[in-house]
């Protein structure tokens, strides 16, 4: 992941402003969470970070380059909320390397980018498993994958 820098961020829909002014800067590689109250606007700002909804104002700028207009998919932005949406039917492995499918990468290019990712999430022994196998909190880590 590249920097990502957020000044002056804010939302309107209509007259009525619903994130107000968020700044935050998130260095390359660094990991964050955001954490507050139903309603507070978590959801919101980060679908203005990756693109799923419009920025009223402020600056979203990502690698240096300014994003607000960019197109989600060259943000290159990834987030993961609460409630995990993983295909049941699906391997941990495949779940997981559902996105480099999808965009049509060569399993022997993203083979090991899987690999890794298991790894660093203590998925490792769980690769072949199915959903339903897995506690809450390695079902989080499949979807953080």
């Amino acid at each position: 992941m590249a920097a990502v820098q957020v000044n002056g961020i804010y939302k309107r829909y209509g007259e009525t402003q619903v994130v107000h002014g968020v700044d935050l800067d998130i260095e390359d590689g660094e990991f964050v969470v955001l954490v507050g109250p139903s309603g507070c606007g978590k959801t919101t700002l980060m679908r203005m970070i990756a693109g799923l909804e419009d920025i009223s104002g402020g600056d979203l700028t990502i690698a240096g380059t300014r994003a607000n207009a960019l197109p989600p998919q060259q943000r290159s932005i990834s987030m993961v909320f609460q409630s995990y949406a993983l295909y049941p039917h699906l391997s941990v492995y495949d779940n997981i390397a559902f996105g480099p499918r999808i965009r049509k990468e060569r399993e022997g290019a993203f083979r090991p980018r899987i690999e890794a990712a298991a790894k660093m999430l203590n998925l490792s022994n769980y690769l072949e498993r199915l959903p339903r196998a897995l506690s809450g909190g390695q079902r989080q880590r499949v979807a953080m994958g």
